[in-house]
């Protein structure tokens, strides 16, 4: 029995799996968040999510910064990014082919007001010299 030359190429391509990291950011509200910056450690890789918060990691660099397949049975850890949220890091055993992650959740960055005792009534500090303020170039 003579094979095909499609059942060769599908024979060839079932040993060629995808293997890639993925997964999607989101607010705590459950929206996703775009422009985060996600790194892979060990790896070497740093992408940013898509508009709709996705992000996929398929290869490493290596030390010469070469693309380089991603390592089967390896713990990782991605930590993701983005100005005015809190840094999130999920660490996971990848074993081969596709992971679809958990999705990320970004807690935005929290500003902590206390009042003082201090008084700014201008009336209490009539000086308004230089050293009292700012001025403008110019006055």
């Amino acid at each position: 029995m003579r094979s095909s030359p499609l059942s060769l190429l599908l024979l060839a391509l079932s040993g060629c799996a995808h293997h890639a990291i993925s997964g999607l950011v989101i607010d705590r509200n459950g929206q996703p968040v775009p422009n985060v910056v996600v790194s892979l450690d060990p790896g070497g890789v740093q992408i940013i999510t898509d508009s709709s918060g996705g992000f996929t990691i398929d290869y490493l660099r290596d030390d010469a910064g070469e693309r380089i397949n991603l390592e089967k049975r390896t713990e990782y850890e991605v930590e993701a990014f983005r100005a005015g949220y809190h840094v999130e890091a999920v660490s996971f055993a990848y074993k081969r082919g596709e992971l679809e992650l958990d999705p990320i959740t970004l807690k935005e960055d929290t500003i902590r007001v206390d009042g003082s005792d201090i008084t700014f009534d201008p009336a209490e500090h009539p000086d308004r010299s230089h050293s009292a303020g700012g001025s403008y170039e110019g006055e």
